[in-house]
């Protein structure tokens, strides 16, 4: 699988989990509307554009700027389950933890590519 592939699969793989996660969001608190909500979806959302960014100008600085925001979404998300929203309850945020444990595997595959290379 080339790398540009790869880098499809990663894209729809988020994308992906921004439908999975917009719901869950909805659902946080009202107060946490302008401050939780939104950075988490914004970290995500920042994952999806440095992607179609790498897809664009083959920039490894996207890659990592990517890598970034999915660590931020990481923190973000285990944040409102410390917290005990619980719309990231024990199983949500179980089941977001994988998807972003995978979204962090095809990532580091697609640097590790990109490293090599150059």
């Amino acid at each position: 699988m080339t790398t540009r592939d790869k880098s499809d699969r990663l894209h729809q793989k988020i994308y992906d989990f921004l439908l999975y996660i917009y719901p869950l969001l909805s659902k946080y608190p009202k107060y946490e509307k302008f401050s939780l909500q939104t950075a988490t979806r914004n970290a995500i959302l920042e994952m999806l554009q440095d992607v179609i960014k790498w897809q664009k100008t083959a920039t490894k600085s996207h890659l990592y700027a990517a890598d970034t925001a999915l660590q931020q979404s990481k923190e973000l998300l285990r944040l409102a389950n410390d917290l005990g929203y619980s719309a990231m309850n024990a199983q949500h945020y179980g089941v977001s933890c994988r998807k972003l444990k995978e979204l962090g595997i095809m990532l580091a595959e697609i640097i590790e590519e990109v490293k090599a290379t150059k």
